[in-house]
């Protein structure tokens, strides 16, 4: 199943259960699942960390056929999204955020959806302690490295700049080696270029540097 189709299966199941409390029935409720599926699919780019795409997406409606506050379905959207990007790899640069807007502009039964990138702070889904700190994993993808342009920036020399990469898909977190000077490793193990599975409580070291990974 391609990923587009994916989300847009998981939001139809979301929208169909709405649509009779949200919407009026000119909107079919599998038409705007698709639009946005195809969006996300559109705006689909190539981040240094790996495969990216909008996280805001504008859907803009008739006021005739927006019955009641979409607020509730706007969460539950940004929810779907959330778990669709950590079931296929997917990295937002900020929260999933559907907003559902009535404006005159739009005819009755016809609606747009615009998707944007707007960058901001993600909660965390995963930490790594170790020596006294807490390095908090909020993106579904984050690179580990002692450069100030690493997600997740390791203050120590022999840490390369780009180090490590972590993220999750499938169901689970990885971890693969960037390439770095002075090694990755797992619970002992060598970590090179081919992804290494991560669970919760695995010691994960980086030049020698131990952290214990720990999803929230």
């Amino acid at each position: 199943m391609s990923l587009a189709r994916s989300l847009e299966r998981r939001l139809e199941r979301l929208l169909e259960g709405a649509t009779g409390r949200v919407f009026s029935g000119r909107l079919h409720p599998s038409e705007m699942a698709g639009r946005i599926a195809r969006e996300a699919d559109l705006a689909r780019y190539r981040h240094e960390s790996g495969p990216a795409t909008a996280n805001r997406y504008l859907l803009t409606v008739s006021p005739a056929d927006l019955d009641v506050d979409p607020a509730a379905l706007e969460r539950k959207l940004e929810l779907a999204l959330s778990d669709h990007a950590a079931a296929v790899g997917l990295l937002f640069e900020g929260p999933p955020t559907v907003e559902i807007r009535a404006s005159d502009e739009m005819a009755p039964g016809q609606f747009s959806c615009t998707p944007s990138v707007v960058p901001g702070p993600l909660a965390p889904w995963a930490r790594l302690t170790g020596s006294g700190t807490n390095l908090e994993i909020g993106a579904n993808r984050v690179t580990l490295g002692r450069s100030a342009e690493a997600d997740v920036v390791i203050p120590h020399d022999n840490v390369s700049r780009r180090h490590a990469l972590i993220w999750r898909s499938d169901g689970k977190a990885w971890i693969t080696d960037l390439g770095s000077s002075n090694g990755t490793s797992v619970d002992g193990t060598a970590v090179g270029d081919r992804p290494v599975p991560l669970g919760s409580g695995s010691v994960v070291s980086l030049a020698g540097h131990r952290y214990r990974f720990i999803e929230a």
